[in-house]
């Protein structure tokens, strides 16, 4: 019987932010071992794969959130990721509109967000 592999980190989930982790993780410890586990039979076909494949602007985290802070962030360095490994990225912007006078209030808020965000 051979001896069990051990590793130093061990993911569940190949999903975008198990294989992210992953990729950071090496990143900053390049001499330790990563195992990624996956229940499904590839990479992204959970959730990842099921997606809308938006990138979020972090506009609709209120101002000062880590929430809208990492949105910003993270839109801006998977960009920067795409283009060094040229994967193509459609950089459509988002049209928001209100539907009625009842949601022009909300409307304004996701702008004053948008703003603070530097969105």
């Amino acid at each position: 019987m051979q001896p069990r592999k051990r590793y130093d980190l061990i993911i569940i989930g190949a999903g975008i932010m198990g294989l992210t982790c992953a990729y950071e993780y090496s990143k900053i410890y390049p001499d330790q071992s990563v195992l990624v586990i996956e229940k499904e039979p590839s990479e992204a076909e959970h959730a990842s794969g099921r997606n809308s494949g938006v990138l979020h602007a972090g506009f609709y985290y209120t101002e000062d959130s880590l929430k809208a802070r990492y949105c910003v962030e993270g839109n801006q360095l998977m960009k920067q990721f795409c283009e060094q490994y040229q994967i193509p990225v459609l950089n459509c912007g988002k049209l928001v509109i209100a539907k009625n006078d009842n949601e022009v209030q909300t409307l304004n808020e996701l702008y004053s967000r948008g703003l603070a965000n530097k969105v």
